[in-house]
């Protein structure tokens, strides 16, 4: 008898716990800053929340860019390379007809389906 009482307490404490939380997602992409250019980095340019965040999260360390901003933001967003998302050509002006292609699936989409909000 003692042991049904404690397999229904492990059952009420099991069923109690809750799930593992979502991480929150926080990504900066800043044009024409240099690697050192925040305080994490040794450097003297003082960035305290930056810092907060880098010694708190993850840092990506190594990611292709380009001398342009667009296709470097595709590449970022769809996790392929510039060539494949079809941004080579440097960066879209307001008044140009083009984009990601639609059927590009981007890093807020798989977050989404993984049960993420925004």
């Amino acid at each position: 008898m003692p042991s049904l009482w404690l397999l229904a307490l492990l059952a009420v404490v099991a069923g109690q716990q809750q799930q593992p939380t979502k991480p929150h997602i926080v990504v900066i992409v800043a044009d024409d800053m240099g690697y050192q250019d925040v305080g994490f980095r040794d450097s003297n340019i003082q960035t305290p929340n930056l810092d907060k965040l880098a010694e708190e999260g993850v840092i990506l360390e190594n990611h292709y860019v380009t001398p342009a901003c667009s296709p470097t933001r595709t590449s970022l967003m769809s996790g392929r390379h510039t060539i494949r998302t079809g941004f080579w050509r440097g960066n879209v002006k307001p008044t140009e007809e083009w984009g990601l292609r639609l059927n590009e699936t981007t890093m807020a989409e798989m977050l989404k389906r993984n049960g993420s909000r925004p």
